[in-house]
């Protein structure tokens, strides 16, 4: 051995070796783990009321843990058989729900409504198509969809492993509907609002025995209002105003956390989002640009909120892009810049 060469203690050498051995065991254990998930569940079904159950799922993104089980499904049991709110975000997943709204209402599901174009509440379709259950959405909802889901049935194969995601494929609704509607099932009457506020086909799914609502992304509990790419507050929250004036309705399930009473919901996302528009616009007025209002810009009281740091710096930008259109659209009301 060269003079200059430094000499490894041989309890180094050992601790080394030792360490290369764990990483050859381990790898074949890991590869051996996404070979073979756990089995994909929501949470224990919650009754809201009679006939009325949310399977939770969680506030965070889709990871291998959750393996997409994100957000909140819904069971409405009716005369005609059980209708459930939501897909769910794979196939997996799907089969679960499907066969957990059997067990809790004893018959097959005969209907599951999509409330909103996210993942998690889409890539289920498959399941439902191959257990001839229809799917429903507002038209604008599958055309979203049919835009940009592929891309995201991409990102989600390769963040979870082929395995979590096996025979999950974007299956477009085959009933579409263009606007607010009743539906009758065995004198159960379930009301779809169309209130384009989060996106333009939101639906909120109303039992209008129980007075229960299921909101979707439109109303989310304990996670930050996402503003979607190309839309902001103002619709939002003119949606919520119209949802809260909504006769008969007492309870929300929101898209994702806790049930809890209508108002108080509607009236937390709805602080948020005013909140957001009236400082983006003074900064705006004031001549700020986009970067300065992404670092000015701080709601303190949802900083504990989940998806904060994902969500609230994007939708800074979003709302302060759509305010600056109008700017743009309006020369005589140029701001100081």
């Amino acid at each position: 051995m060269h003079a200059s060469t430094p000499l490894i203690p041989r309890r180094r050498l050992a601790l080394a070796a030792l360490a290369a051995l764990a990483g050859t065991a381990a790898a074949p254990a890991l590869s051996a783990a996404m070979a073979n998930p756990p089995p994909a569940r929501y949470g224990a079904a919650q009754a809201v009321a009679p006939g009325v159950w949310v399977l939770p799922g969680s506030l965070e993104a889709a990871d291998a843990g959750n393996q997409d089980a994100v957000g909140n499904l819904g069971v409405l049991d009716t005369p005609a058989g059980p209708v459930l709110v939501e897909t769910g975000g794979s196939s997996r997943l799907a089969r679960w729900a499907i066969a957990e709204a059997r067990r809790l209402t004893g018959r097959k599901p005969v209907l599951a409504v999509i409330t909103q174009a996210r993942p998690e509440f889409l890539m289920g379709g498959a399941a439902f198509a191959e257990a001839g259950i229809p799917v429903l959405a507002h038209s604008a909802t599958a055309e979203l969809m049919a835009q940009r889901c592929h891309e995201c049935l991409r990102r989600l194969r390769a963040d979870l492993g082929e395995a979590v995601m096996r025979g999950t494929r974007l299956v477009l609704p085959g009933r579409r509907v263009e606007g607010s509607q009743i539906l009758e099932l065995g004198g159960r009457r379930i009301a779809l609002l169309h209130l384009a506020g989060h996106t333009a086909g939101d639906l909120v799914v109303l039992d209008e025995r129980s007075g229960v609502a299921f909101g979707g992304a439109l109303v989310p509990a304990g996670r930050v209002p996402e503003i979607d790419p190309g839309r902001e507050a103002a619709p939002w929250r003119e949606a919520l105003r119209r949802l809260a004036g909504q006769p008969g309705l007492r309870t929300l399930v929101p898209g994702y956390g806790a049930p809890g009473a209508a108002p108080a919901l509607i009236a937390s996302v709805e602080s948020y989002l005013e909140a957001l528009e009236a400082q983006v616009q003074a900064l705006l007025d004031g001549g700020a640009d986009l970067l300065e209002a992404q670092r000015r810009v701080e709601l303190a009281g949802w900083r504990t909120a989940a998806r904060y740091e994902a969500f609230h710096k994007r939708n800074v930008q979003r709302q302060y892009l759509a305010a600056e259109l109008r700017w743009l659209a309006a020369p005589e009301a140029t701001p100081q810049r």
